[in-house]
């Protein structure tokens, strides 16, 4: 048993590319802005009633939580290097750019839309850039090569 420990924590400890990084500080970024979604839409529950009843602070709350747990298990599948966990990443940043848009068109309708290219360029540039790391050779072997123990290793 202390084997499989050792080894575990041999493939955490060891360095993964920059690529591999650029990818956990995204992750780790989008997961502490949801959990702050999520934070404030509790502090300020009245504030939101106030001036965003529609969809309100429930939807705001449950949504900030939700995206947040979610970029938290993908954060913890990279640093931990599960096989799983650069499609995940890929999967999970689609999902938040078509939440993001539906959001944008539903349920910010009085919103000033004068930056809706702007956005949309950008949303294309970070989801191409997602594509490119995840595409690098370095990326693809961390993600090969550090799957999950077998039991034969051990």
């Amino acid at each position: 048993m202390s084997v499989l420990v050792n080894k575990l924590l041999e493939r955490f400890l060891e360095k993964a590319p920059f690529s591999v990084t650029l990818l956990g500080i995204l992750a780790l970024i989008l997961m502490l802005f949801n959990a702050t979604r999520f934070g404030v839409a509790l502090a300020k529950w009245q504030l939101i009633l106030e001036y965003m009843p529609e969809p309100g602070p429930i939807y705001t709350a449950a949504t900030g939580l939700l995206w947040a747990f979610c970029w938290l298990i993908v954060y913890l599948g990279i640093e931990l290097a599960w096989r799983w966990s650069g499609v995940a990443f890929l999967l999970l940043s689609f999902l938040y750019a078509s939440y993001y848009w539906l959001d944008r068109l539903f349920f910010q309708l009085f919103a000033e839309r004068s930056n809706a290219l702007f956005a949309f360029i950008a949303t294309v540039l970070c989801l191409s850039g997602i594509i490119f790391l995840l595409a690098l050779p370095q990326s693809r072997a961390y993600f090969a090569a550090k799957s999950e123990i077998k039991e034969s290793e051990v």
